[in-house]
This record gives structure tokens, sequence and C-alpha cells, in this order.
């Protein structure tokens, strides 16, 4: 079921390239934002459609061949960190840990790569009603989480390669937090990153 919903996927917008800007590819990780609509819907059909609104949609810049809306995201990561937690980010950086190196999972899968599967829908439950790009600050509420654990490591690596189980209600209260720390600019980068095409 996967393969044809993704082989589908590739081939309806290889079909509608032309009046489209962006192209659509199979890339790392689609298969992983596929799983739960499969999980979920009650048909292959339905399960397509909906996957294919929501890449399309809410997150067309996370499935370029570049991945630029990942890239983004994690450079975003890395400046709400320096923001609601400077320490934090400081003793990352010291151990020169960045997004990229640590997060790129979490925030190419929307948290979907941190089991368990009941706690990853009911955060993308939160994410479908609010947005994708609050995924970023999903991330640094779990880094909050392990703060402790990570500020007293002298390999911060070794507890970042496997996120700890994901529980969504507090990550979704501490990433809502979150929000009102942000400065209004960055905050609206962080909405667009996910869909808008940056002038070259």
């Amino acid at each position: 079921m996967l393969v044809r919903l993704l082989d589908a996927f590739v081939w309806r917008n290889h079909d509608r390239q032309e009046s489209h800007q962006l192209g659509f590819t199979y890339v790392q990780g689609m298969n992983v934002l596929a799983a739960p609509f499969l999980y979920t819907m009650p048909s292959e059909l339905e399960a397509f459609f909906c996957f294919a609104k929501f890449i399309e949609e809410s997150c067309p810049l996370y499935v370029q061949p570049t991945l630029e809306g990942v890239h983004r995201g994690l450079k975003l990561l890395d400046r709400c960190l320096k923001i609601v937690d400077p320490e934090l980010y400081s003793h990352l950086r010291s151990k020169n840990l960045s997004a990229e190196i640590y997060a790129f999972p979490s925030v190419l899968t929307l948290c979907a790569c941190t089991p368990p599967l009941d706690q990853v829908l009911q955060l993308w439950d939160f994410l479908l009603a609010f947005g994708v790009h609050l995924n970023v600050l999903c991330v640094i509420a779990q880094l909050l989480l392990m703060r402790d654990n990570i500020m007293s490591s002298a390999s911060p690596m070794r507890l970042l390669r496997a996120f700890p189980p994901l529980e969504a209600l507090p990550v979704i209260g501490i990433a809502v937090t979150l929000v009102r720390d942000l400065p209004t600019d960055l905050y609206d980068e962080l909405v667009r990153h996910p869909y808008a095409v940056q002038d070259s």
C-alpha cells in the first residue's frame, strides 16, 4: 500500500509539473510522512488524497529534491533555541552540535520518527490544526524535556541519536508557550518556511 501511494503521488505530480513552480518526486522521509495517513484513513484512496493535499499545500518545500523546507526548518530551530534557551543552545554549540546534526530526522518527518505511533498521531492532530511549522517548536520542546540530561552529559549526541518516547501533550504544551517568546519576524519566517519559496 505504501509503495502504491507514493508511486501514485509522484506520477500525479509528474503529469502536472508544467503548471507548477515546484516539482515533486520521491524524497527521503516521504514514506514516514505517508504512513500515518494510511494507518488512520479508512481506504487507500482517501489516504492518498489526504496525503497529496497535505504535502502540496502544507509542506511542499519539505519534499523538494533539495529538502529546502527541512533545511530552513533546521536553521530556524537553531535560531529559536538560541532565543528560548540560550544556555542549552550554547552547550550544544560547544559540542559542535547544530540542529542539522541532531534534529534532521525529527524535522524531516514532523516527529513521526519518534515512537509510539499513538503519540505521533496526537501530535499530528495538533500540527494539522495549527500548522506544521510548529513542528520546529515541538522538537525544541522535546529538547527542553531532556534538558537536564543534555546539560549534564559530556557527550550529548549519544542522547540525541534517539529521542525518548514521544509524549504528545507535554510537547504540545511547551511548544505553545514557546510561540510567545519568539520575535514576530522570526515567527513569521517559521510559519512560512514549509511552503513559501524564497526569492533568489
